[in-house]
């Protein structure tokens, strides 16, 4: 595993704020870091094409924090697009670094990035959801025969620490959520669907 260097002066000096919690968000569901030439580290998101205002999101994200325009690319194999940036202290902005798949290492953040989220717990959810959660009409009939719908929204992610991040940064918000099989979690009362909806809403 790389050592990353010392973040402190990229937390204060860049002034890290809601678009770094909203990527960090992100990167915990469907991001990496990775090593390129001259010492530079690259940030790879993996989006959805079939959602180009979340594929703004996070370019505009990357733009705010690095101060630069975040590449995309096709990738026709595994069916999304990846939104890429070249920047040396994303080592640094991302400490969860390491080799092999997220669910199969331990994740947890720093102090410094717990103290952002409690800043913008928002932005955090809304990452996570628009990278690994989605926003469903769930179609029911009661015992009495009589049909309703009601909206329900749904985080899955196959690592345990990643689940249980996104189940804190819905508590900060009074969100109830609970997993609803291994994997998934779901928040499903009105009045915790309602506030995620203030802020996030239908995938776009």
């Amino acid at each position: 595993m790389a050592t990353p260097p010392d973040h402190s002066a990229c937390v204060d000096d860049r002034r890290l704020g809601s678009a770094y919690v909203y990527l960090l968000g992100q990167y915990l569901g469907d991001g990496m870091v990775s090593r390129v030439p001259r010492n530079v580290w690259r940030l790879r998101i993996f989006t959805d094409r079939a959602y180009p205002a979340i594929i703004a999101a996070c370019k505009a994200a990357i733009n705010e924090v690095c101060g630069r325009p975040a590449g995309q690319m096709q990738r026709p194999i595994w069916q999304c697009d990846e939104i890429y940036s070249d920047w040396k202290h994303w080592i640094c902005l991302f400490p969860q670094h390491g080799p092999g798949r997220k669910h199969l290492r331990e994740i947890t953040l720093q102090a410094w990035q717990w103290r952002l989220i409690e800043c913008f717990p928002e932005e955090f959810v809304k990452g996570l959801v628009h990278s690994d959660g989605s926003r469903v009409t769930n179609n029911v009939r009661n015992r009495l025969g009589v049909s309703y719908s009601y909206p329900r929204y749904f985080f899955s992610n196959r690592s345990d620490e990643i689940r249980a991040l996104f189940i804190k940064g819905c508590d900060l918000l009074g969100v109830e959520a609970r997993h609803n099989n291994r994997y998934s979690v779901s928040v499903a009362r009105r009045h915790s669907v309602a506030i995620l909806d203030e802020f996030i809403g239908p995938k776009r």
